[in-house]
């Protein structure tokens, strides 16, 4: 029977130095390569066959929202009222963090958010939670027959809202005049924020919940989009684009 040589000291110190310098290679390329955590919400030309669906008012005009193939959404208003909305599935525990980017050309006058009939904004993003009747408070129940009978059944049962409008400071949070305990406002850019450009936004959704709700969300089910302008009789035009959910070192959240 024939041995191979041992190897001397040296001989072998050499060869795992080469594997150690190749497994160093290969976590790098991995590194470098793997892609970042995030779920892309669609748009594009066609908003209904990306599963965007648009809910009006009932005795109100409608909004326009025109899809670009940038993947841009236009939002126009005059003296109108409707929303976008779209169903979701995003995993929180991986993808906490929702970004996008919005602009607004014409603005919508300073407007009290906390007063019905006096809440008009350019754009309002919101992200809607799914509806648990064992975790909602009396007053979500009482309210919850309204909610079904203007949005159906498959209405979210909380709502976290981000407001490009009102006459409040940035990051003041403000509970909805229409949902009451079940909804909350946070304005990220007031009515008087500079027009014709592009703001990016991060917000840590379950940070937000939890300060709203006082525990932790279940994964959200629904996007919308939205401008307000039958109140103040003005006309406003703004865009949406880049929606997405994403994991917190893929872009840390900011208010």
């Amino acid at each position: 029977m024939s041995l191979s040589p041992t190897p001397s000291p040296d001989t072998a110190h050499r060869a795992d130095r080469r594997v150690a310098g190749f497994f160093a290679v290969v976590v790098a390329i991995l590194t470098f390569t793997a892609p970042a955590l995030a779920e892309t919400i669609p748009a594009g030309p066609d908003l209904e066959a990306a599963g965007w669906r648009e809910l009006g008012v009932s005795g109100k005009p409608g909004n326009r929202f025109v899809g670009h193939p940038d993947g841009v959404i236009e939002v126009i208003s005059s003296s109108s009222v409707s929303r976008l909305y779209r169903p979701i599935d995003a995993a929180l525990a991986a993808m906490p963090v929702l970004t996008w980017r919005w602009r607004v050309d014409e603005p919508v006058p300073p407007t009290d958010l906390t007063r019905k009939g006096e809440d008009d904004t350019a754009i309002t993003l919101y992200v809607g939670f799914p509806w648990d009747p064992d975790r909602a408070s009396f007053t979500e129940r009482l309210t919850r027959p309204l909610v079904e009978a203007y949005a159906g059944e498959e209405a979210p049962g909380r709502v976290l809202a981000y407001v490009f409008g009102g006459a409040h400071e940035r990051g003041e949070v403000v509970a909805s005049p229409h949902l009451g305990s079940a909804g909350f406002m946070r304005v990220l850019r007031p009515a008087d924020s500079p027009t014709g450009a592009w703001f990016e936004e991060r917000v840590d959704l379950v940070a937000h919940y939890r300060e709203a709700f006082g525990e932790d969300p279940s994964d959200p089910v629904q996007i919308a989009i939205s401008a307000d302008t039958d109140d103040t009789r003005s006309t406003s035009r703004g865009f949406v684009a880049d929606i997405a959910f994403v994991g917190r070192d893929e872009a840390p959240a900011t208010d």
